[in-house]
């Protein structure tokens, strides 16, 4: 018998499996009912990253979860946001979430269990993990992550590089791609400030995992990925708070940047067309925006006695057809869900004019009321003035009396 003909048939099976078992593995990591990424983010959720914890909001396939931890709170409020909001079991971790993401705090907020069902999770049920700031120098105060204290931990074990303690990249504000892929082939993001500290703690990539980016200088591992069991993980070096407020503010693609580390996580697959994608993930974040300040008016206008149900009901509409172009999103029909977006965005502006139209009315009274204030005000005023000053009626004409004289 032949080899060529020995070795097929003896590992036919393994091979089968095999191919079962990757094929498993590649497969997205999302809600079997709605298909989106349901991400549990924990960690420092505060005012400066506001702009990357919208975008994810914002996004239709990614439904986030926050527990704040951190700089945002002391100790004992961290820890009561994780009793309150983290899942009591690691079944139902498992069943609630496709990806975990660690933001900068320390490990102490969490239990051993919870960390353990955190190891477990992306190891055996193929969750998604995602560090972001995680990788600085050992400092064990509440406002640093003490990643000397997470590297004793089981979850160590997870992360796609080793991290050394007591060092730092050389200072740069810029990363530099070595790595050609849809994770961070975005436009301008080596031309871009990326963090506004300069340095962050030393990361060396694992066995297996790839290097994306390495910092301008001396060129240490900067976003580095890996595989962790059957979960997929990535280590981004600073935070979404370290982002400088000009990147975010003149970066076109940094929507991008921040959602792609989600979808990558999840091995969803990143959008082909960047700048379609761009398009309706900026599209839907107006409308997060747009849906607020309708809201904000109606509550206003509602106050002054506005019968506001043909403005609500628009919103309702333009919400069912939001729905319609999410779904399409999410099945990947950019075309349509934009088209659908467009239309959405452009109810908007009849949506505008209706409220305009019930505020001026509700208004109206308002300015009747004033004007009739105003009016009674002068009248009286009037009334009164005229009576004292021409009619003269509270004046007595000046009376001549006799004097006694003197004697």
């Amino acid at each position: 018998m032949s080899t060529a003909g020995w070795f097929p048939s003896r590992f036919l099976p393994l091979a089968v499996l095999l191919l079962i078992i990757g094929g498993a593995y590649s497969q997205p990591k999302v809600d079997p009912d709605s298909g989106r990424i349901r991400m549990l983010m924990i960690g420092e959720t505060g005012s400066r990253n506001q702009e990357a914890t919208y975008f994810l909001l914002s996004d239709p396939m990614v439904d986030l979860t926050i527990i704040p931890a951190g700089d945002v709170a002391d100790v004992e409020t961290s820890k009561r946001f994780v009793r309150i909001y983290l899942p009591r079991t690691r079944d139902k971790l498992v069943s609630s979430f496709d990806v975990i993401e660690l933001f900068d705090f320390v490990p102490h907020v969490l239990t051993d269990l919870h960390i353990k069902w955190m190891h477990d999770a992306v190891r055996d049920f193929g969750l998604g993990f995602a560090l972001v700031e995680m990788s600085w120098y050992a400092v064990s105060d509440w406002t640093g992550n003490d990643a000397g204290a997470w590297m004793a931990t089981i979850l160590y074990d997870a992360y796609p590089c080793d991290m050394v303690i007591g060092k730092q990249n050389a200072n740069t504000y810029y990363m530099d791609i070595v790595l050609n892929d849809p994770l961070v082939d975005i436009p301008g993001l080596d031309k871009v400030e990326i963090t506004g500290v300069g340095a962050h703690g030393i990361q060396k990539a694992r066995e297996g995992s790839k290097v994306f980016t390495v910092w301008r200088i001396k060129k240490e591992d900067a976003i580095v990925g890996g595989e962790f069991g059957s979960g997929t993980t990535l280590m981004i070096p600073m935070g979404w708070d370290n982002v400088p407020d000009k990147t975010e503010a003149a970066w076109d693609y940094y929507i991008d940047f921040v959602l792609n580390h989600a979808y990558y996580v999840a091995r969803v697959p990143l959008p082909e067309d960047l700048n379609l994608a761009r398009s309706i993930r900026l599209a839907f974040n107006e409308y997060l925006t747009r849906r607020a300040i309708a809201a904000s008016l109606i509550e206003f206008i509602g106050r002054f006695g506005a019968n506001t149900v043909s403005i609500e009901e628009i919103i309702a509409e333009l919400g069912e057809e939001k729905e319609r172009a999410q779904q399409l999103y999410i099945e990947g029909d950019f075309e349509s869900s934009w088209d659908v977006l467009k239309d959405v965005l452009e109810g908007f502006q009849a949506l505008s004019e209706e409220s305009m139209k019930l505020k001026e009315r509700a208004f109206f009274w308002i300015y009747l009321v004033e004007w009739l204030a105003v009016t009674g005000t002068l009248l009286v005023c009037g009334m009164a003035l005229w009576s004292l000053m021409v009619r003269r009626r509270l004046y007595r004409q000046v009376e001549v009396t006799r004097t006694r004289s003197p004697r």
